[in-house]
């Protein structure tokens, strides 16, 4: 590892999404601090949005969802001739695959006799997602990656972060975790000055409806796959459509066709013309969006890590109904920020957006304390903040 002035950070992930949406923040904040903060990840339409705020980016030819061995293995061979080129002090990996190809990465390099001294990594784990669900295909990945996983993550200079406790203590019980070099720090925070409520001087693209519009608004925002809970959604939309309640369901984003389980686009037309939703597609302005709404909504079955969602719900004074795991209880608080419902079941989240969509009253006073939660604990400087003492903490071995 070479010694410089300012510590080189490298911000690893193969989805340029997940560096936009998670790491960008952070990595402006630690550039202010005198860090040399470069993204490596594969190309995509956000790697212009790192260029645009002066970030130096590195393309890693690698996919999210490949099994094919031998590209797997171009790919492990890439991020480490990357790794040997770059000679970082710090490496921060996103997501299950960096996870488990950047400390192997590093260890052949080592071999190669490319890397003398391994740089300090951080594997982060902002949900355990698909590999640790369950069913047939992730059950035989995940036994096929669990030694390389174990080898990987218990690596002398490997520090681990998870979102919540349950993740970190699954990885325990599953015997892949053997260290206690671990931090539950949340990667989701909001800039609570831009998500907060306010009166929007026009409709989100795609939400006008002249028939409906004194209804309120339910709202989920999600990557548009089954297990968020996108079909729980919709069936509780048409539940209370037959109790009668006056509701608006909207549903913003668009499907994930990288990933197993996507919600198909017919299938969301379909809705659609049903009118039971009006869906959204992908929106690029979320404040404005959910200043139109009154309730979100995340009946998420997902192996979630603290949903993005909830925390930017929270933050602009929305009343959340979610369900009822660690993953979303860190933001809801039943009866106080919203209610929690059980997984898979849209009767009861019917149950209860009815009683928040009913009350208005309710509404307003959950969601008051939402926003009060999220600018004392989600704030976007509350969690840099934690982030960089991580990040001296380990410079400083």
């Amino acid at each position: 590892m070479v010694t410089r002035e300012r510590p080189k950070i490298l911000m690893v992930t193969v989805w340029d999404w997940v560096l936009a949406r998670f790491r960008l923040a952070l990595a402006e904040s630690l550039r202010e601090e005198g860090y040399d903060v470069t993204f490596v990840c594969a190309d995509g339409k956000y790697v212009d949005r790192f260029q645009e705020r002066g970030f130096r980016w590195v393309e890693w030819e690698s996919k999210r969802k490949r099994l094919n061995p031998l590209a797997e293995a171009r790919a492990l061979f890439a991020l480490s001739d990357i790794y040997a080129r770059e000679q970082p002090d710090l490496i921060h990996h996103d997501t299950i695959k960096p996870n488990l190809y950047g400390p192997l990465a590093i260890k052949l390099n080592q071999i190669r006799g490319q890397t003398e001294t391994p740089p300090q990594v951080i594997d982060t784990f902002m949900g355990l997602g698909y590999v640790f669900s369950d069913g047939l295909l992730p059950r035989i990945i995940r036994t096929l990656v669990r030694p390389f996983l174990t080898f990987a993550v218990n690596r002398p200079h490997v520090h681990l972060v998870f979102s919540n406790e349950s993740d970190r203590e699954r990885l325990r019980d599953e015997g892949i975790l053997r260290h206690n070099r671990t931090d539950v720090l949340m990667s989701e925070f909001v800039d609570t000055d831009t998500f907060q409520p306010f009166a929007p001087d026009r409709l989100a693209p795609e939400a006008a409806d002249e028939g409906k519009n004194d209804a309120p608004v339910v709202l989920m925002a999600v990557r548009l796959l089954w297990a968020k809970g996108v079909g729980e959604f919709v069936e509780a939309a048409r539940i209370l459509e037959e109790r009668g309640v006056e509701a608006q369901f909207w549903l913003a984003g668009e499907p994930d066709t990288d990933s197993a389980g996507f919600v198909p686009e017919d299938q969301l037309r379909e809705w659609e013309h049903e009118g039971v939703i009006e869906w959204l597609g992908y929106q690029t302005d979320m404040p404005t969006l959910m200043n139109q709404a009154d309730v979100a909504a995340l009946p998420t079955k997902y192996n979630e890590g603290m949903p993005r969602f909830l925390v930017e719900s929270a933050a602009c004074g929305l009343p959340i109904v979610a369900t009822d795991h660690e993953a979303c209880r860190i933001v809801v608080r039943e009866g106080e920020t919203g209610m929690l419902v059980p997984p898979g079941e849209a009767g009861a989240l019917a149950d209860a957006l009815e009683k928040l969509l009913t009350d208005a009253e309710r509404r307003r006073a959950m969601g008051r304390r939402a926003q009060d939660v999220a600018t004392d604990e989600f704030d976007e400087e509350v969690g840099t903040a934690n982030w960089h003492r991580l990040y001296a903490r380990l410079l400083s071995r």
